[in-house]
């Protein structure tokens, strides 16, 4: 097929594409166009509705606290003949007289259509309403307002009073300051639906468990049943187009009704649709004009590529005797130009082939020599075997040079086999002495962390000697199990050893997993070395001990004894270096923070929690969310100064969590007490802390020392 024909095809196609396109477009358009309709339209209709429900709160509210400017409320005034009086007395022909008046005009003015009066305990009192109302209990409009719950003078939302859907605003009533009861002002819903109807142009509807509320100026509510499938935002009905606004409407007892706002929207849906009409006409069109215009330009300017394509196909066989006119500026004259650039390279392409073709074998014989001395390598069988490959590829290329001049003649070069066959039995060779590094390389890692080459910056274990140090800032973590030696006294030499290596495996890889690694076994204890972030030693400590309440389920399951340990963790300056002679080394820490971090687990004995960190390490803490919380302020067996020391209960369960976070105010102020030798107060305190975490162990440590002291 011409490619002229195969153009027209191709934009014939792409005319039916973007028709189809449009239609989908129409399609997706309208469906987007459709729903921002209903937002917009929502989005008013939720304002307006808001608008008149708050409307309605201000109205009664104002006449809860405000008669008319400038005058108190009637439930503000005092003496023998007012409202509060009457209501005090439980009165209700008192009452009738003193409020009746006030009601009167609320209700011509069309403010409120009940007034509610109930005690404090929440007990009905006396109504008023042109309706007949039955009495009802407070808890049944505002469970909140009859517990007393709520600091609010004021509570406003909707209920269901006479199985009508009200208005309500309650607040409560005093005397002397002192609270005897609340008000409830109802005012009837309708009203306010027409004026939301009138406003929105929409009709509204809420689906009431009694009987449905519904005002049908757009739509009948027979037709929003019928026509109603769920939260889609749009219902279609005899032909016309309706936006459907969905909302909850949330009743005071904490009852939710669904109510509708239903819009028609066919006009703007239609007027949409005629304008896509005319527009993808127009696009149309346009597309069909520019497809004739382009058809006449390729007609006329293909001839001229037809000499184009005849030169072509001759310097493609090699011959080069071809004239290549160049006649005009445009695209046809630049492949006429660049055919005749053509035939000039491969007249140029022709003249160096005979010296390209010398520098190879040159070349090869380099390759075949080099490859040849690599061969040294190799067991003695392959290298036989790799000369005798070579005897026969020179014998194939001899073979295959050939007496053709033919430009585009190729000949067969059997070098790149040969290489190939030559490496193949090399690298074998090297991939079996890599392994063998390799795992000889693991099996250094197991006793030399790799970390510790990093920290003393040697690239491999053969570039460390005797005295490599380096001084470094770091995070020591020692761990220990508790009565091992109970444990072990009860088991064998190797239940023994399975033992203790149960929990390393159990416990290790948190160490690892966090950025650190164990600088020494010292039988049942650990101790680690951490050199990014301090955070790394504390969130490993917690990996440790989540993993082992796991661990110890699995004992318990098993009836073996279950593991406890300490942990304690001091972060600062140390030397880490190379100890012993020349031919036994071992990785070492040696400073002030390793003791003190061997202190801090054997102190978590005494104050019988597993973790303990310096304040050093609690400084470095960028994390908030590890709760810890200072314990004591002591001196440390070997240390001149005094440190201060952080329980970490971040491993505990959530609901210790959350009992320590909520005393951690109380147990430092009770800290400062005992500090300040206010002995009798911290005990106080503590006595109000142990109340609601009973089982502190850290608390008890406290409570007896201040008993010792007051003693």
């Amino acid at each position: 097929m011409l490619l002229r024909t195969r153009i027209i095809i191709a934009l014939t196609a792409a005319l039916l594409v973007i028709a189809g396109i449009m239609l989908v477009q129409n399609f997706v358009s309208r469906e987007q166009i459709q729903k921002a309709i209903v937002s917009e339209v929502s989005l008013g209709q939720d304002v307006i509705w808001r608008k008149i429900l708050d409307s309605s709160h201000k109205q009664m509210e104002f006449y809860a606290y405000d008669s008319r400017p400038g005058m108190p409320s009637i439930w503000a005034l005092r003496g023998k003949r007012s409202a509060i009086a009457a209501i005090e007395k439980k009165n209700p022909r008192l009452i009738e007289r003193s409020i009746k008046k006030f009601f009167t005009g609320l209700y011509d003015k069309q403010i409120i259509d009940h007034i509610f009066i109930f005690e404090q305990n929440g007990e009905f009192v006396h109504n008023m309403s042109n309706d007949n109302v039955n009495a009802f209990d407070l808890p049944d409009i505002s469970e909140e307002t009859f517990k007393g719950k709520t600091f609010k003078n004021t509570i406003k939302g909707l209920g269901i009073i006479n199985n009508e859907l009200n208005s309500i605003v309650i607040f409560k009533i005093f005397s002397n300051g002192r609270p005897i009861g609340s008000i409830l002002y109802g005012k009837k819903i309708t009203p306010l639906i027409d004026s939301f109807v009138e406003g929105a142009q929409a009709d509204f509807i809420a689906l009431l468990k009694s009987n449905p509320l519904f005002t049908e100026k757009y739509i009948s509510f027979e037709d929003f049943e019928s026509n109603f499938k769920g939260n889609e935002g749009f219902i279609e009905t005899n032909n016309r187009a309706f936006s459907l606004n969905e909302n909850k409407l949330s009743l005071l007892n904490g009852e939710a009704i669904p109510i509708f706002f239903i819009r028609d929207i066919t006009s703007a849906i239609s007027e949409y649709n005629r304008i896509f009409l005319i527009a993808g006409f127009l696009i149309l069109s346009a597309l069909l004009l520019i497809g004739i215009i382009i058809v006449f330009i390729l007609r006329a300017g293909f001839k001229p590529l037809y000499g184009a394509i005849d030169a072509l196909k001759s310097l493609s066989n090699g011959n080069t005797n071809v004239d290549v006119t160049v006649s005009r500026n445009d695209e046809v004259g630049q492949i006429a130009t660049a055919v005749k650039s053509f035939k000039e390279a491969l007249i140029n392409y022709g003249n160096i082939r005979s010296s390209t073709f010398k520098n190879r074998q040159e070349q090869e014989e380099k390759i075949i020599n080099e490859t040849l001395k690599l061969a040294s390598l190799l067991p003695v069988e392959q290298r036989k075997e790799l000369r005798q490959d070579v005897k026969a590829m020179k014998k194939l290329n001899k073979e295959s040079i050939s007496d053709d001049k033919n430009l585009f003649n190729t000949e067969e070069n059997q070098t790149i086999n040969f290489l190939t066959i030559a490496f193949s039995r090399i690298s074998k060779e090297i991939k079996s002495l890599f392994r063998k590094q390799v795992q000889l390389t693991e099996a250094y890692q197991r006793f030399v962390p790799e970390q510790l080459l990093n920290s003393l910056e040697k690239k491999s274990i053969l570039d460390v000697h005797l005295g490599d140090q380096v001084q470094k800032e770091m995070s020591v973590l020692f761990s220990d199990i508790r009565a091992f030696t109970n444990i072990s006294e009860k088991l064998e030499p190797a239940e023994n050893f399975k033992f203790v290596n149960d929990y390393l495996a159990g416990v290790v890889p948190s160490i690892r997993n966090h950025n650190g690694y164990v600088d020494k076994y010292i039988g049942d204890a650990i101790m680690a070395l951490f050199t990014e972030k301090g955070s790394d030693a504390v969130k490993s400590a917690i990996d440790m001990l989540k993993k082992l309440e796991k661990l110890n389920k699995i004992r318990i399951k098993e009836k073996s004894p279950t593991i406890s340990i300490g942990i304690g963790i001091n972060t600062g300056s140390v030397m880490l270096g190379t100890l012993g002679v020349e031919d036994r080394l071992e990785g070492s820490v040696i400073s002030d923070t390793v003791n003190v971090a061997a202190r801090l687990e054997e102190l978590t004995k005494f104050y019988k929690v597993p973790l303990l960190i310096g304040g050093e390490t609690e400084k470095n803490l960028d994390d908030k969310s590890i709760a810890r919380r200072e314990i004591d302020y002591i001196e440390v067996k070997g240390k001149q100064n005094k440190i201060s020391i952080f329980e970490v209960y971040e491993w505990e369960s959530e609901e210790i969590i959350f009992k320590k976070n909520n005393l951690k105010i109380l147990f430092a102020e009770s800290l400062m007490l005992y500090r300040e030798k206010n002995y009798k107060k911290c005990l106080n305190n503590l006595m109000r802390y142990k109340k609601e975490l009973p089982g502190d162990k850290i608390a008890d440590i406290y409570i007896e020392r201040c008993h010792l002291e007051i003693n």
